[in-house]
């Protein structure tokens, strides 16, 4: 069992929680003055983690294999672990934590790999154990399967996936990442969408239902349906990432709070999902 660096918060008042937001003020920086202050914020969430870690992007089997970075050092383990050992590796965080990644399916038959939907398995359990109903994370688990085999269909990099998630108590994770050609040059193979000019517009159109790189009547690209959907009457939040935008959806504030905005560039597609429990009613 590996365990995640730091997981006990460092006393030093300056160290912040490695968050979106932190990760956004330090692209700007140099390397090595970015790679100071991440190695110094505090781990609470696997999104930016993996953000961070597809930023910096070698290739999956040597994702931080030739630095020593604090972050993307037990990722690598982890991911190098999981591509030895049919998929998935578990990390210790702490005792009320559960984290898993796995490097997603590379074909439509390592789709239906037993260990890989073992793991689709796992991560609807943990959503339940986090306290989400039981339809919600059996839906979950389903749009995880369609998100990781558009990154067979779509990304043309396939093996560059990676999936993971967490939960804890009141709140569930899961993230998705591939570094292929993004959404933006994805939907522009087709006809139908040749206007885009850039990934924000992507973005927006992207998760639309029934958009798709095959065309607006392939009665494709469904499958961020059911995430929207269940987003906007949860206390919980969305982020999609791809090329220089990022589209959220923050169901936390009421009312539910629909963002498309610049940011720095990454490669491939990047989907973060944290979701909790309904909240008791007073």
């Amino acid at each position: 069992m590996l365990s995640l660096i730091r997981t006990q918060p460092n006393t030093n008042e300056r160290d912040e929680v490695l968050s979106f937001e932190l990760l956004e003020d330090v692209m700007s920086l140099s390397s090595e003055e970015s790679e100071k202050i991440i190695n110094r914020a505090r781990i609470e969430r696997i999104g930016p983690i993996v953000e961070y870690a597809y930023h910096n992007f070698k290739s999956l089997d040597g994702l931080g294999s030739n630095d020593d970075s604090k972050v993307l050092r037990p990722l690598a383990d982890a991911v190098d672990a999981a591509r030895h050992s049919h998929f998935s590796n578990s990390l210790s965080f702490e005792t009320s934590t559960a984290i898993e990644f796995s490097r997603t399916p590379q074909t439509k038959e390592e789709a239906e790999d037993p260990h890989w939907m073992a793991f689709c398995k796992r991560l609807m359990g943990a959503g339940i154990k986090a306290g989400l109903s039981k339809s919600f994370s059996r839906g979950l688990a389903g749009t995880l399967e369609e998100m990781t085999s558009n990154i067979i269909e779509h990304s043309e990099c396939a093996s560059s996936g990676l999936t993971g998630y967490r939960w804890v108590s009141g709140e569930f994770e899961y993230v998705v990442a591939d570094r292929g050609i993004g959404v933006l040059s994805s939907l522009r193979k087709h006809a139908d969408y040749s206007w885009l000019e850039d990934a924000g517009e992507a973005l927006e159109v992207a998760v639309c239902d029934g958009e798709s790189r095959h065309g607006r009547n392939a009665h494709r690209g469904t499958g961020f349906h059911y995430l929207l959907y269940n987003i906007a009457s949860r206390d919980s939040y969305l982020r999609f990432r791809s090329g220089d935008h990022c589209y959220s959806i923050d169901g936390t504030v009421q009312p539910i709070l629909k963002k498309t905005y610049p940011c720095s560039s990454l490669n491939g597609f990047l989907i973060s999902l944290v979701a909790k429990p309904p909240k008791e009613k007073a």
